[in-house]
């Protein structure tokens, strides 16, 4: 296993395992042997959310389930675990955008304190702004993340889905305030490029969402080095492996440039003798500035093929045909 450092002091793993279905999708036995399984491999950093699992029914599931696992195996102290609050519903049963909790500092410091409950621990590692709320003063936001840094609830701070303009205001306010600022932005990011999104039908709690990691976030984060780019939806739901499910077009990579590059990549992963989900993880750790790539995993040989990308050399030549083509 490769290592990174995050927040300027905790080492994490360069893998993340996503845990968004574990409890629903994917049932407590597969999910528990695919933690083991990750820890057994040398992976630290484990990514979930208050809000996982309201889809099938309660939210709060893939924290429970994460508490459970962690106190049966006494693995704790080897974990950086990821939590984010935000887009928990305030209607159980429908989940839908509208009924989002948003990011008020009392809907912050209750998040929070659900969250250590449901896993079981006295601090969370890495919290996150699960979405940007503007209908809430960013003042306020940063300032209750801040506080809970203060008191030792939370060890670093990070948001997600957030645009590079309000990343960079959110921590000259908490330079401002005195308070921890965001340290790590979890994007939408993988190795196709979408084509622009209208904003049409993807604005929530009034504001508009955006969820990919585009060349402004990277820019940012190649002049600001303390910042860590957490990169979710890698594998495009399988689309990389998987034929018979073409690239996503509600995600923005049903064009013809997304095309062409993804035969590029089909050629150097037939050239290593590898899959193609693994040029993708293994083209992400080569990244400068660092990216994490975070992938989710249903069954064990979904991860091994994860774990099994970190041995994967690029030299400049294939880097140089993937960056390019």
């Amino acid at each position: 296993m490769l290592y990174r450092t995050i927040g300027g002091r905790r080492t994490v793993s360069a893998l993340c395992l996503g845990t968004m279905n574990f409890g629903t999708s994917t049932d407590p036995d597969t999910a528990a042997t695919i933690l083991d399984r990750f820890v057994e491999a040398g992976g630290t950093f484990v990514d979930t959310a208050n809000n996982y699992g309201q889809w099938g029914g309660d939210a709060g599931r893939s924290e429970e389930l994460l508490g459970r696992w962690m106190s049966s195996r006494g693995t704790r102290d080897q974990l950086v675990i990821a939590t984010k609050c935000g887009a928990k519903t305030t209607k159980p049963g429908d989940p839908g955008d509208a009924h989002w909790e948003g990011l008020s500092a009392p809907v912050i410091e209750a998040a929070a304190k659900e969250s250590l409950t449901r896993l079981g621990v006295d601090r969370i590692d890495l919290f996150y702004a699960h979405i940007d709320n503007r209908s809430t003063p960013l003042e306020e936001t940063v300032a209750a993340f801040g506080r809970l840094a203060a008191e030792g609830v939370v060890d670093v701070i990070g948001c997600s889905n957030t645009t590079s303009w309000r990343l960079e205001r959110a921590r000259r306010l908490a330079q401002d305030q005195g308070v921890e600022p965001y340290s790590v932005i979890q994007q939408h990011y993988t190795y196709l490029w979408p084509s622009p999104l209208p904003l049409t039908g993807v604005e929530r709690l009034g504001t508009p969402h955006f969820s990919h990691a585009g060349i402004e976030h990277l820019d940012y984060l190649s002049e600001h080095r303390d910042m860590t780019l957490v990169a979710y939806s890698t594998l495009l739901a399988g689309a990389y492996s998987r034929p018979e499910r073409p690239l996503p077009a509600v995600r923005g990579y049903a064009h013809p440039t997304a095309s062409l590059r993804f035969e590029a990549l089909r050629q150097v992963a037939q050239e290593l003798g590898v899959t193609t989900n693994q040029v993708v993880l293994a083209w992400m750790l080569h990244q400068d500035p660092v990216v994490i790539p975070l992938f989710g995993a249903s069954s064990i040989a979904q991860l091994d093929e994860a774990l099994d990308a970190v041995e994967i050399s690029l030299d400049a030549e294939l880097l140089h045909r993937l960056n390019n083509a």
